[in-house]
This record gives structure tokens, C-alpha cells and sequence, in this order.
């Protein structure tokens, strides 16, 4: 039942987001940019691992350069479609460490793959489809961001970026699945319920 929502909820917000101009997606990631460069536990982190933007997504790669040349430890996800599983490698140049990987989303280069160990990790930006206020998430559900926060720290920061248009008002969830922190949208940024609680409680 919880898929066969998620499911339908994808379908419907992938056509909204669809919807927007490049140029409107453009400006609105913008100031989704300004948005989390104002938050103090962004700019004062060290590592992050931000997700590469594809098809109508916020726009990540202006927020990259800008964390790469600010000297953050900068990473992007490295799939395996075998294992299902994710690795963190940080970027030091987008023009050149980049190829186009699986999924058809950018990732790095096997040749410019820098493992960055998930325990390092301070903040992950998560993509996804759905937001809710309450922390909830609806990703695209191929598991990989699941099995690689279960080998993050408990006081790792998870922060989704979204359009306000992603925002509903409650993203159907099961048992196993994590809590955002943080949503930041090109209006406002929103501390989730979980932020309140011990990142051991959680």
C-alpha cells in the first residue's frame, strides 16, 4: 500500500517539477542557494556530499563550484548498480572529473573517483521527489541513499534541497525510512521536528 502511494505521489510531483521553465528552475535554485549558504552549520561544515542535479532538479552544479572553491571537502555519489550500493568521492573539478554514469546522471570518472569514508561526512544533501515538514522524503527508490546513511555518523546532517512545489503535506513512509533535518526551498528553510532530537534518538 505505502509504494502504491509513493508510487502515484512521484508521478504527480516529477510533472509538476517537469513543468518549470529552465530559466524559472534556474532562478529558483538560485535563491535555494542563497538559502543554504545561510545556514551557520553549512557554512561553517568542512565535508559535504551534494548530489549532482538531473533533469528538472534544483540546479547543484553552481553550489558545487562555489563549495569547491570555498575549500570544503566536496563529493558526489559513485554508484554500483551490482551492489546497489554508494560511495562519496570528493570533485575538485567538475569539467573534468565528470562523466556521464548510471542512471544517465554525471558522477565522477573511475580515473578522479577520491573515496571520502561516509564517517567523514558532515552534511548530506539529499535529492528527492517529495518533502514533507514532518522530515519525511520520498526519494526515486532505488535504495542507495538509505544504505549509505546507515554507515554515516549519528550527528551527520541531513538537509534535502527542494522547490516548493515538492512540499506536501505528508510523504507516505515506512519503518526504515529516514528523517531530513533541514528542507530548503527558494522560500524558506524549514528545521523538521527530527532537529529537536539527540542525534542518538533517532
Amino acid at each position: 500500500m505505502v509504494n502504491e502511494k509513493k508510487k502515484a505521489l512521484r508521478k504527480k510531483i516529477q510533472a509538476l517539477r517537469d513543468g518549470v521553465s529552465t530559466e524559472e528552475r534556474d532562478a529558483l535554485s538560485a535563491r535555494v542557494a542563497d538559502n543554504l549558504w545561510s545556514l551557520p552549520e553549512f557554512e561553517s561544515t568542512r565535508s559535504i556530499l551534494f548530489f549532482i542535479s538531473f533533469r528538472s532538479e534544483v540546479n547543484t552544479v553552481p553550489m558545487i563550484e562555489r563549495s569547491i572553491a570555498g575549500g570544503k571537502i566536496t563529493c558526489l555519489p559513485c554508484t554500483d548498480m551490482k551492489s546497489r550500493g554508494m560511495i562519496a568521492s570528493q570533485v575538485l573539478d567538475l569539467g573534468k572529473d565528470l562523466v556521464l554514469g548510471n542512471y544517465d546522471i554525471m558522477e565522477p570518472r573511475q580515473e578522479a573517483i577520491r573515496p571520502v569514508a561516509a564517517e567523514r561526512i558532515d552534511i548530506v544533501l539529499m535529492p528527492g521527489v517529495a518533502f514533507d515538514e514532518g522530515g519525511g522524503r520520498l526519494g526515486y527508490g532505488g535504495g542507495y541513499y538509505d544504505r549509505f546513511l546507515e554507515k554515516c555518523r549519528p550527528d551527520c546532517r541531513l538537509i534535502a534541497l527542494a522547490f516548493e512545489l515538492q512540499l506536501v503535506d505528508e510523504v507516505p513512509r515506512a519503518e526504515h525510512d529516514r528523517l531530513i533535518h533541514t528542507i530548503v526551498t527558494e522560500r524558506r528553510i524549514i528545521a523538521c521536528p527530527v532537529s529537536a532530537i539527540g542525534p542518538d534518538q533517532f
